[in-house]
């Protein structure tokens, strides 16, 4: 009994902080609004609920520096697997703040408590949309059912650092390069016909302020366009949303 206890206790921390790791970026788990004794007693329960069907590792750490070696390999394991689950995320934040430049809403920045930074409302917009998504969509089931497979395929004191996970990171990154930017196609092509009309407009009319007149036609066919788009906006980060899970599920579970 005390054999096995001891056991658990190694077991039992690093299964802890693999997922502390992951908690600091991931979606809705990450997330500044929710108190730390909350997200520490939620880890505390993930980690007791998996902590029984991972497999030990060969050997313990026997002394004080491979301790620390091994808490913070897994430590910064987690934080990749967070970093990479996030990512989709931080691409509609950051279509929604180049949506907002181009509507001239960023002068009315507000702070995200999420990040601890400035955000545009639309930004908060899009962020709140994806998280809705992600929700409905059961991301946060399949997030926990990723995690519990990466300690069946990158056991602990293994890293798991590869050149494969680096591949992932880089692939996801540009994914969601990809995906801010299609996100934010439709305003800034309509914003590029708006500035063509207000150049013309200023050649032909030279009496007009063109420049106070721009300010509330950009305002109001900007919001246009976002009502305009919401559906096919939801379908696109939907769909990122599951790709984005399936691609991480298959870097767990097909290295």
């Amino acid at each position: 009994m005390l054999s096995s206890a001891l056991n658990f206790v190694p077991v039992f921390l690093l299964v802890f902080f693999r997922l502390a790791g992951m908690a600091l970026f991931a979606p809705l788990f990450g997330s500044a609004q929710i108190p730390k004794r909350v997200r520490i007693m939620l880890i505390l329960m993930l980690a007791l609920g998996m902590t029984g069907s991972v497999k030990p590792p060969p050997r313990l750490p026997d002394n004080t520096w491979d301790t620390a070696i091994a808490i913070g390999g897994e430590m910064f394991f987690g934080l990749a697997m967070g970093m990479i689950m996030s990512f989709v995320f931080i691409a509609c934040q950051w279509a929604g703040e180049i949506i907002g430049q181009q509507m001239g809403l960023n002068l009315g920045e507000v702070i995200d408590p999420s990040y601890g930074a400035q955000t545009s409302i639309v930004g908060d917009l899009y962020f709140m949309l994806t998280l809705v998504t992600f929700i409905v969509v059961g991301g946060h089931r399949a997030m926990l059912q990723g995690v519990h497979a990466s300690f069946e395929m990158l056991p602990l004191l293994s890293l798991g650092i590869n050149q494969s996970l680096l591949h992932l990171l880089t692939g996801l990154l540009e994914a969601a390069t990809v995906l801010a930017v299609r996100l934010a196609a439709p305003m800034l092509i309509t914003m590029l016909v708006v500035d063509l009309v207000l150049g013309l407009i200023g050649k032909t009319v030279p009496q007009m302020n063109v420049m106070a007149a721009g300010l509330s036609l950009r305002s109001g066919v900007g919001m246009f366009v976002i009502i305009a788009g919401l559906t096919l906006s939801t379908r696109v980060m939907r769909e990122s949303v599951l790709q984005s899970m399936q691609t991480v599920w298959d870097g767990w579970t097909l290295q």
